[in-house]
């Protein structure tokens, strides 16, 4: 009998439809959200879905707040969270990646002990930061995390036209962050039969939304609601991810990317240690090896397979090991030997190539 202690997660109310973004009016009505600013990136704001999402918020709309950058700077945040103030807010409807959702979360969370604004979120991307109580950002260059479970967005929304409006090279490539939850959350702590569920069946999705790439209303569905389901467990992740966190920011290199090609090379490390988490993985990939099944997944949907190729300077990876270490050597499955051993990782998926034996 596996011993284990988890908490279901708390999350907002989900509206899944292919056309789901004509609901919003009827959403935000049943929220009782009289003023929102609508929150976006520049990019974003160009799509005919941000023109949909305006024609159904109105006249609740108070503000219009479209500068987020990548990696949520707290300067953004705090303009953000001003202009809510100013234009007597209730609430956000963040429509974009992760960094705009938490760019809203982060701006909630600076006004918890005073005001309860909610989000609604229209994810674009594929990170599940629509339904965690975490929101990263970046302060002075350095990655900071900000956690409650009452900037959990209220309600999201998962309409399928709204990744399909950005290129898919963009949106393809963001499913590697589902991928790399289900695969840390799979050896992670806190692991249980129940959280190996939302993981396995994640997993199922992302493959099938891969073998539907030339049906895009399919496949995006399927990577909408995979990224939900890897998201909501909130298990403790293996070594890939405290990498990632540290090493996108400082190489300015896309979260997504950074997640495709460190936890399919700390994968390849751990394995030895998690034979049976691995057989999980590679069935439900439908793959002879959990490598194998990772790997074609991440090269179908155009990840570079190392760091060079992503445009990272080979010379960062010493700044990325030693912030690592001044933080803690990250845990893991198979535990990381000190620095050397993190720069092995390290050099590894700058290169791409994986040992036959680590």
């Amino acid at each position: 009998m596996q011993t284990f202690d988890w908490s279901p997660p708390v999350a907002g109310r989900i509206v899944s439809a292919p056309r789901a973004l004509d609901s919003l009016a009827g959403l935000l009505a049943d929220l009782d959200l009289a003023g929102v600013v609508l929150v976006t990136s520049p990019s974003m704001a160009r799509s005919p879905v941000f023109a949909t999402l305006r024609e159904q918020a109105g006249d609740r709309i108070v503000g219009v707040h479209a500068t987020v950058t990548p990696h949520s700077p707290m300067t953004d945040v705090r303009t953000l969270r001003d202009m809510a103030v100013a234009r007597g807010a209730d609430g956000y409807v963040a429509l974009g990646g992760s960094s705009v959702i938490d760019t809203a979360k982060a701006a909630m969370w600076l006004d918890l002990d005073t005001t309860r604004r909610r989000t609604v979120a229209v994810p674009a991307m594929f990170g599940g930061a629509e339904v965690t109580p975490r929101a990263g950002v970046t302060d002075e260059g350095r990655k900071v995390g900000l956690s409650d479970e009452r900037i959990v967005p209220a309600a999201v929304v998962l309409d399928p036209r709204v990744p399909a409006a950005l290129p898919s090279r963009l949106t393809h490539v963001s499913v590697a962050n589902a991928l790399a939850h289900c695969v840390e959350g799979l050896v992670g702590t806190g692991r249980s039969p129940l959280t190996d569920a939302f993981y396995l069946r994640s997993l199922a999705l992302i493959r099938d939304g891969v073998d539907r790439l030339d049906e895009p209303g399919e496949a995006m569905s399927a990577f909408q609601s995979a990224a939900v389901l890897a998201a909501l467990p909130r298990v403790g992740m293996a070594a890939a991810h405290a990498v990632v966190h540290v090493l996108a920011p400082l190489a300015r290199v896309g979260h997504a990317v950074a997640h495709g090609v460190v936890g399919r090379t700390v994968m390849s490390y751990t394995a030895p240690a998690v034979p049976d988490r691995h057989a999980l993985i590679a069935d439900a990939l439908r793959a002879d090896t959990a490598l194998d099944g990772v790997t074609s997944v991440l090269d179908t949907l155009g990840v570079p397979r190392g760091l060079r190729a992503a445009g990272v300077d080979r010379a960062q990876l010493s700044l990325v090991a030693d912030a690592l270490l001044e933080s803690g050597l990250p845990g893991n499955p198979r535990p990381i030997d000190g620095r050397d051993g993190l720069l092995r990782i390290l050099d590894h998926a700058w290169s791409g190539e994986l040992p036959q034996d680590w």
